[in-house]
């Protein structure tokens, strides 16, 4: 070996040299066609290398000199962040005959600013973009008789992502080349999106589980969301929405987000709400994934029939790109009928009963003041009347505990159906309801305040302290200790089941 030593970045490259001995030997080089004659193994030439891998081989130089030099390029394997090994070059010649080259280190020192963000605790999101650039949007106003305000024209810019967890590289999705590797990233929401720290959406080439849960296969997929803290309300709202039965709850982890070198403080790495039979909502391809949605004047293809002008339904599956006219004729005839069922009371044949009546219970525990219940999405798991109109899960909860001593919003607001589904001549939804509420809400309340309670505890909760600090310090302040958010959720979930019991027994 020419070279004794070589530092590798996580990620990156480097290249070791050597000479054969004879010079003249004939040995294959070509890495491409698979019958390369060169190797990496351990020191002792039993293992192959395991942290990186070799990329490419050529002579040296073309110079007399150099005749029998060779250059290696060796590749981080994405494997760990920080290793050092000790290796070896194996060489078989075109004769068959087999040699063994000194040893030589190989080591990949994390970066100072990675290991600071690392020795945070929580698990790192890195994302790299190609020539360092920032996703882009455009600011819009909602039109006269319409709610919010939105962004357009938002910019999908490639590049890679890689998730790090203490000395381990949990995914990487390797530099973007369409459809094979890397992603797209691009700035998501609504209102959401007006705050200097952003909210992204995600993309990848190749599905994967970002959250590394073990089962690759099953929980894979291309869109992932990166949502910015919310003071443990989705950790809140999401255990609420398992603990009632919704038929879906999406996963997330909290991380800390580092975007082309800057630290962008801490976020929710979360599935996104679509379709996936196999880990997120459960529609065939024939099926729909729609939502009853107040931004829906700042979509492509939306439809009502007029149930309230200040919103209307807007398309998850198929997207506004890929659904067809008669998909939307289709949809928006059934919902023209589950509108009519629910006014003259029979909605039993057309909307999934339980659904709709644990979606509103679960609002009403949290006291959402959001008046679409902060998103309102929809499942119809195929285009036959086999299937009804169900209710999926909840989500964004920005809004909740918010509505002390009184219904949530959703549950009073004419804009959406239960009002009308609450007071029906037929009571199958009331009754369902406060079926849900009286043998859950007390139960649910005091499983969430110690599930709550629990996490500020472990170790996760210790980690989101501490990058909670640092991302003060990056957005100039307003993140409270996670001990506090958990006193303000307990506050909340002991008190709560009280009133709420009064209130749906005033409905029998």
């Amino acid at each position: 070996m020419l070279t004794k030593s070589v530092s590798l970045t996580s990620g990156g490259e480097a290249y070791v040299d050597f000479k054969v001995n004879p010079y003249e030997a004939a040995f294959d080089y070509d890495v491409e066609n698979g019958r390369c004659a060169i190797s990496l193994s351990n020191q002792y030439g039993t293992d192959a290398a395991f942290s990186f891998r070799i990329k490419r081989i050529a002579p040296l130089s073309d110079s007399y000199a150099d005749v029998g030099k060779y250059r290696v390029w060796l590749e981080d394997s994405f494997v760990k962040h920080t290793y050092e090994e000790l290796c070896c070059l194996q060489l078989t010649d075109a004769y068959g005959r087999k040699s063994r080259s000194d040893g030589f280190k190989v080591n990949c020192a994390c970066d100072p600013a990675t290991r600071a963000v690392l020795d945070l605790g929580l698990p790192l999101v890195r994302i790299i973009t190609e020539n360092g650039e920032e996703p882009r949007c455009d600011y819009v106003s909602c039109p006269p008789g319409c709610m919010g305000g939105g962004i357009r024209n938002a910019t999908k810019v490639p590049g890679s992502v890689t998730i790090l967890s203490g000395d381990e590289i949990r995914y990487a999705s390797g530099n973007y080349k369409k459809d094979a590797s890397g992603m797209t990233v691009k700035i998501r929401g609504n209102t959401s999106a007006y705050p200097a720290k952003k909210p992204f959406k995600i993309k990848l080439q190749k599905k994967a589980d970002l959250l590394g849960r073990g089962n690759d296969a099953k929980y894979k997929d291309k869109e992932w969301l990166l949502l910015r803290y919310d003071q443990l309300k989705m950790l809140a709202g999401l255990k609420v929405n398992e603990l009632i039965g919704m038929s879906w709850t999406p996963a997330f982890q909290f991380v800390n987000l580092v975007f082309n070198g800057d630290y962008r403080g801490v976020y929710m790495l979360a599935e996104s709400v679509k379709r996936n039979e196999d880990c997120r909502l459960r529609v065939s391809k024939a099926g729909y994934v729609i939502e009853y949605d107040a931004y829906w004047w700042n979509e492509d293809v939306t439809f009502t029939n007029g149930w309230n002008p200040s919103m209307a339904y807007t398309f998850k599956y198929p997207d506004s790109d890929d659904v067809t006219p008669e998909e939307v004729a289709y949809i928006r005839k059934y919902i023209g009928r589950v509108e009519s069922a629910i006014v003259d009371g029979t909605y039993e044949q057309r909307i999934d009963v339980v659904s709709f009546a644990r979606w509103l219970a679960a609002h009403d525990i949290l006291g959402s003041l959001d008046g679409a219940g902060s998103n309102m999405y929809l499942t119809k798991y195929d285009a036959t009347d086999n299937s009804k109109l169900a209710m999926a899960n909840l989500w964004d909860f920005d809004g909740i505990y918010q509505r002390k001593d009184t219904w949530a919003t959703a549950h009073i607001w004419g804009a959406n159906y239960f009002p009308t589904l609450l007071f029906s001549t037929n009571p199958a939804f009331r009754e369902a309801y406060a079926n849900v509420c009286e043998g859950n809400a007390r139960t649910i309340c005091k499983v969430t305040a110690n599930y709550l309670k629990n996490f500020a505890n472990s170790d996760t909760g210790k980690a989101l302290d501490a990058s909670l600090v640092q991302d003060n310090k990056r957005w100039h302040g307003g993140e409270v200790p996670v001990e506090q958010c958990y006193m303000v959720a307990k506050e909340w979930f002991d008190s709560r089941p009280g009133w709420l019991l009064n209130a749906v027994a005033s409905l029998r």
